[in-house]
C-alpha cells in the first residue's frame, strides 16, 4: 500500500477536486496549466521539500529547521511563494499535525504567476488516500470571498496523502531512478570549456555516455544524503513522478533537466552540517554507553555540550534564553540592520552606568523558567501543581524586569543617547525622554531608547499584571507548596468551598458528637463509631464480637431495627441509621466535593492561562531575547571582543585586524599570536601555505568563526573588523573519516569541492583544508589549482591552506592577479640541525619556501637515519641526480670482504670490459691485487 498503487487516477480525481470547488470556467484540456507537485516532510524541527516543475522540467529542494511555529510558517510560506505547486504530497505526520496543515492549506500566495489558477480565485482543497482499498473523499471549499482585499479562503492546490515516505525505498529511488542532465558525464565539443562549471541550459537528447546505475558520487555534490528529512521528501517525488509524468520512461526513470536547492528564507545563513563541525559550533559530547544513545527519546539526556562556541557564548540564565541563544547561533542573521540592532543593545548592557540594573535583570531572569513546556502541559490537561507556582515566579520575574527595562535602564538609555548625540553636534530636545516609536528620525537619534521600548513593546503589561493577580487571588502558593500533590484554593475565593473546608475540619468532633448521640438513644449498644468512607457516606460501626452475630445470613438480633446493614469488614460490622442518612443529606461527601470543587476551579484558570497564550509567549520571547543580548554582553566584556563593522554585501570586505580564534586562545599554554585578515572583491582567494605545525587550519577557522560570530550578533576577539554579510559558509575540511559512505576520501575531498562549487555564489565564504592531497602530487596540483581559479571568476571570498607551492613556483598561479592572492605562515627556520624550528604564527605575505617537512620529522622524533636519508633522497631530486641505494643496504647479509665488494662493483659496472678504457682495466688491476 504505497503512493505508486495507481497514483495517476489520485492525482486526476485532484484536478477534478479543484474544477469542482472553483465554481469557474473549466479550462480546456489543451490548456492544462503545468505539473508543478510539491513533496513535504517534516520531522521533529526539521522541514524538508523538494517540488518538480514541469516547465522547467527540474527539481527544487530544501531542508530547514523550524524552532517555532512561526519558523513554520515563514518557511512554508517562502515554499510556497517560491513553487506555487498544484499538488502537495504530504505523509501521515503532516496530516496528523493539525496546525502545519492548515498552514499549508491556507496560506495566502498572493498574485499567481500565470503558470495556472490565481490565488485569489476560487480553487479547492482536497486530501486524497492514495493506498490501495483506500477511500477518496475531498473537502470542498467553503463559500469564495468575493472581496479581493480579503485573504482567500481556499489555495489553487490540493494535498495528496502519501505513504511512500520510507527512508530506504526513498534513498534507492534518488539513486537509481533519478537521471539529472547537468551531471552526466558528455562528450567535448569545439565550443565547450572544460572546467568545474556545472551545466545550466541542457535539455533532452542523445548523450554519448549514461550515469552509472547508482548517482551517489554526483548526486552527493548536491543532495545530504544524511538528512532523513530531505531523503523522503525528495523520493517520495520521484516515487509519485515514475507512476505519472514520467511513466513511459524506460525502467521509470525520472529524466531531468537539473537539480538546485532552493533556500526556504533569505533572512539567515545557510550552514551545512559539515560548516558545524569545522568551526565547532556546537560539539555533543554522547554518552559512552552506546545504547543510551540509540534509545528514541533519550539521546538529549544522554548527551552534553562539549567544548564548543555555544558552550563558550552560553551565559544565559534561563532555559528558554539557552534555547533562544542555540536556536540564533543555528540562524545566523544576514540582515544588516537586525544585527546592528543587537549591537545597540549590547552597547547599553555593557556601559558601567547599567551595570547595577543589569545586575537585577540576571538575578531575575534566573527565576524565568519554560513557558512552552507549562502551555503544552495545560494543554494536555497534565499540569502539575509546580507548573502553576512556576508559573506564578516567571510572572513576577518578568514584571520586575520590565519594570527595570521601563524604568532605570530606559532612563540610562535616553541619557547615553543625548550624550552621543550631542558628541556629533545635533541639536538637542528638552530634557523629557521622547517616544522613539513616533518617527524614524528619532530612531536613529536614540538607538538604545528605541531597542528599549521594541522590547517594552512585546511585553503585554497589562496581561501579565491581571494573569498574576487572579493567580494570587485563586491559589494558596504556600499551601500548595507544602502540599506538593494538588493546588490549593485560597480562602476567600469560594464561599461553597470554605464552609466544606471548615466542616471538613471539624469532622472528627461533629462524628464523635453524633456517636454520642447514638449510643445514648440505643442503651442496649456497647459501643460504637461513626466514620465516613467515600462514595458510601457516613456509617454506624460496631465490634461484632459484642453482639449475637448469623453469619451465615449477617443478621444481628440484638441491633436496633432502625440500623441497616451494609457490610463486614474483618470484626466491624457496618450499618445506616437515620442519623447516617441525616448527616449524608447535610453534610454529604465532603472529600470529592473539595477535589471536585478545587480542580473545577483550576481548570477554569487553566483556560483563562491559555486564553493569555499569544500574550505570554511574545513576553517570555522578548525576555529570552534579552537573556541572549546580556550573555553575549558578559562574554565581549570577560573575553575582550569588541564590537565590528557590518556592511552589505555588495562591499564584499572581511577586514579584521588582529584577530583571534575565540576557542583556540583559551586552549594554548603561551599567548595567541593575532593575524589580519583582509579580504575584497579584488583579494578574494586567499592561499595560506607553511609548515605543517604553523597554523594555517587554524587561522582558516579563525576567519570562519569571526565571520559566523558576526552574523550572530556578537562583538569579535579582534582590534577591529569590518565585515560584509554572507548567505552562507561553505566549507572542505577532512576531518572527518567514516565506512558508512561508498567513497574514498579522495572521492569524499572531490565531491565537497563539486558542491562547493555549485553552491557558491559571490555572497559566499569558502574554507578549504589542503584540498587535493589524497592522490599524486601531479594531479592534486592541476585539480587545486584549476579549482582556485574557478572559485576566483565566481567571486566568492575563499581562504585556502595547501602545501602545493608548486602552484607559484611553476606559474600555474600567478600571484595577486585574477583575484588570488598568496600569503604565508612564518616560521624561524634554525641554520643547524641541532635546533628545532620555531613557528612563529604570523601571517605575511608571499609564498612559503618549504614545508619544512624534515624540520617536523625530527621535532615528532622520527629516527635519525630517516631523516637524513629524506634529506639525501631530496637533495638529489632538486639537483637532477639519481637516487643512490645506501651503502649498508648493499652490504647486508654479502659473504664478501669489502675489496672483493669494490671489484665486483667496478666489474658490474663496465658494460663491455672488450672496449672498456685503460683507466678501468687499472683500477680493476688494482682491485684484484688487493683481494
Amino acid at each position: 500500500g504505497e503512493s505508486s498503487n495507481n497514483p495517476s487516477n489520485s492525482m486526476n480525481h485532484g484536478a477534478n477536486n479543484v474544477t469542482a470547488g472553483g465554481g469557474g470556467d473549466e479550462a480546456p484540456p489543451d490548456t492544462e496549466p503545468a505539473l508543478r507537485v510539491l513533496s513535504f516532510y517534516e520531522q521533529g524541527s526539521h522541514i524538508a521539500f523538494a517540488c518538480y516543475s514541469e516547465d522547467e522540467n527540474e527539481i527544487k529542494f530544501e531542508d530547514a529547521a523550524a524552532h517555532n511555529g512561526t519558523d513554520t510558517e515563514r518557511i512554508v510560506q517562502g515554499v510556497l511563494l517560491e513553487t506555487r505547486p498544484n499538488l502537495i504530497l504530504v505523509g501521515n505526520k503532516v496530516v496528523a499535525n493539525a496546525p502545519l496543515l492548515e498552514c499549508l492549506t491556507t496560506m495566502h500566495l498572493g498574485a499567481e504567476d500565470g503558470n495556472g489558477g490565481t490565488s485569489n480565485g476560487q480553487g479547492g482543497t482536497g486530501v486524497t488516500q492514495s493506498a490501495e482499498g483506500g477511500a477518496q473523499a475531498t473537502a470542498q471549499s467553503e463559500s469564495a470571498q468575493t472581496d479581493t482585499s480579503q485573504t482567500a479562503a481556499t489555495i489553487p492546490y490540493q494535498l495528496l496523502k502519501s505513504s511512500a515516505f520510507e527512508p530506504r525505498q526513498c534513498r534507492s529511488v534518488i539513486l537509481h531512478k533519478l537521471r539529472v542532465l547537468t551531471l552526466m558525464r558528455h562528450p567535448m565539443t569545439a565550443n565547450q570549456h572544460d572546467d568545474f562549471a556545472h551545466a545550466q541550459n541542457y535539455t533532452a537528447g542523445p548523450h554519448a555516455s549514461t550515469q552509472p546505475s547508482s548517482n551517489f558520487h554526483s548526486l552527493a555534490s548536491i543532495i545530504n544524503f544524511d538528512s532523513p528529512t530531505l531523503i523522503r521528501a525528495l523520493g517520495s517525488l520521484l516515487t509519485y513522478l515514475r507512476n505519472t509524468a514520467f511513466r513511459l520512461e524506460e525502467g521509470f526513470t525520472v529524466t531531468i533537466n537539473n537539480i538546485r536547492r532552493c533556500p526556504a528564507s533569505d533572512s539567515f545563513m545557510r550552514l551545512e552540517e559539515s560548516t558545524l563541525r569545522t568551526l565547532r559550533i556546537f560539539a555533543t559530547d554522547h554518552h559512552p554507553l552506546v545504547a543510551n544513545n540509540n534509545v528514541k527519546g533519550r539521546s538529549y539526556q544522554k548527551s552534553k555540550e562539549g567544548f564548543s562556541l555555544f558552550t563558550l557564548l552560553d551565559r544565559t540564565k534561563s532555559k528558554a534564553g539557552r534555547e533562544r541563544l542555540r536556536q540564533w547561533m543555528t540562524q545566523p542573521l544576514r540582515d544588516v540592520a537586525k544585527i546592528r540592532r543587537r549591537h545597540v543593545g549590547m552597547d547599553l548592557f555593557l556601559h558601567p552606568e547599567c551595570h547595577p540594573a543589569v545586575s537585577l535583570l540576571l538575578e531575575r531572569l534566573s527565576d524565568v523558567g519554560s513557558m512552552d513546556s507549562i502551555l503544552l502541559r495545560m494543554q494536555r490537561c497534565c499540569a502539575q501543581p509546580n507548573d502553576f507556582l512556576v508559573l506564578g515566579r516567571m510572572l513576577d520575574a518578568s514584571y520586575a524586569i520590565i519594570a527595570t527595562l521601563g524604568g532605570e535602564l530606559r532612563e540610562k538609555a535616553y541619557k547615553l543617547d543625548r550624550e552621543n548625540r550631542d558628541q556629533q553636534c545635533m541639536d538637542t530636545d528638552d530634557g523629557t525622554i521622547p517616544s522613539v516609536s513616533e518617527t524614524g528620525r528619532e530612531q536613529q537619534e536614540y538607538p538604545s531608547v528605541a531597542y528599549i521600548d521594541e522590547l517594552l513593546r512585546r511585553c503585554h503589561v497589562p496581561v501579565i499584571r491581571n494573569l498574576r493577580e487572579r493567580m494570587v487571588s485563586v491559589i494558596d502558593e504556600e499551601v500548595t507548596a507544602e502540599a506538593k500533590d494538588h493546588v490549593v484554593i485560597h480562602y476567600g475565593f469560594h464561599e461553597e468551598l470554605d464552609r466544606a473546608k471548615e466542616t471538613f475540619e471539624t469532622l472528627d468532633e461533629t462524628l464523635s458528637e453524633v456517636g454520642r448521640q447514638v449510643l445514648a438513644k440505643h442503651q442496649d449498644l456497647i459501643s460504637l463509631k461513626v466514620v465516613f468512607l467515600p462514595q458510601v457516606g457516613f456509617l454506624v460501626s460496631i465490634d461484632k464480637r459484642q453482639h449475637a452475630h448469623d453469619e451465615t445470613t449477617n443478621t444481628f438480633p440484638s441491633i436496633p431495627e432502625d440500623f441497616e446493614f451494609v457490610f463486614v469488614q474483618d470484626d466491624d460490622a457496618f450499618f445506616k441509621s437515620d442519623e447516617m442518612n441525616q448527616l449524608d443529606e447535610e453534610i454529604g461527601d465532603l472529600d470529592a466535593f473539595i477535589k471536585d470543587t478545587e480542580a473545577l476551579i483550576v481548570s477554569d484558570l487553566e483556560e483563562e492561562i491559555l486564553e493569555c497564550e499569544s500574550e505570554l509567549r511574545i513576553t517570555f520571547s522578548a525576555l529570552a531575547d534579552l537573556d541572549c543580548i546580556l550573555s553575549l554582553a558578559g562574554c565581549a566584556a570577560d573575553l575582550n571582543f569588541v564590537k565590528p563593522e557590518i556592511a552589505s554585501a555588495e562591499e564584499g570586505v572581511i577586514h579584521i585586524e588582529n584577530g583571534r580564534h575565540p576557542l583556540q586562545e583559551l586552549i594554548v599554554n603561551d599567548e595567541f599570536i593575532p593575524n589580519d585578515t583582509m579580504m575584497d572583491n579584488d583579494n578574494r582567494v586567499m592561499i595560506v601555505t607553511g609548515p605543517n605545525f604553523s597554523g594555517k587550519s587554524c587561522y582558516a577557522r579563525q576567519v570562519g568563526v569571526l565571520v559566523y560570530l558576526a552574523h550572530v550578533g556578537s562583538y569579535l576577539p579582534c582590534d577591529c573588523a569590518k565585515i560584509s554579510v554572507v548567505d552562507q559558509i561553505l566549507v572542505n575540511f577532512g576531518d572527518v573519516e567514516t565506512c558508512s559512505v561508498p567513497q574514498s576520501t579522495f572521492q569524499r575531498d572531490l565531491t565537497a569541492m563539486a558542491g562547493i562549487m555549485r553552491k557558491s555564489t559571490p555572497n559566499t565564504l569558502v574554507l578549504i583544508d589542503e584540498f587535493g592531497k589524497g592522490t599524486a602530487p601531479t594531479s592534486g596540483i592541476a585539480v587545486m589549482a584549476s579549482a582556485m581559479k574557478r572559485l576566483a571568476q565566481s567571486k566568492c571570498k575563499v581562504v585556502c591552506t595547501t602545501h602545493f607551492l608548486e602552484m607559484f613556483s611553476l606559474g600555474i598561479l600567478e600571484e595577486s592577479k585574477g583575484g588570488i592572492k598568496a600569503v604565508r605562515m612564518s616560521i624561524h627556520v634554525p641554520e643547524t640541525d641541532e635546533d628545532d624550528a620555531i613557528p612563529l604564527f604570523k601571517l605575511e605575505d608571499g609564498v612559503a619556501s618549504s614545508s619544512a617537512g624534515l624540520v617536523c620529522a625530527r621535532m615528532a622524533g622520527l629516527n635519525r637515519k630517516v631523516v637524513d636519508r629524506a634529506s639525501d633522497i631530496i637533495v638529489a631530486l632538486k639537483e637532477g641526480k639519481q637516487v643512490r641505494p645506501l651503502p649498508e643496504s648493499l652490504n647486508a647479509n654479502s659473504p664478501f670482504q669489502p675489496n672483493v665488494k669494490s671489484g665486483i662493483r667496478l666489474f658490474l659496472a663496465v658494460d663491455s670490459w672488450a672496449n672498456a678504457s685503460d683507466e678501468d682495466l687499472d683500477l680493476l688491476q688494482e682491485l684484484v691485487d688487493r683481494m
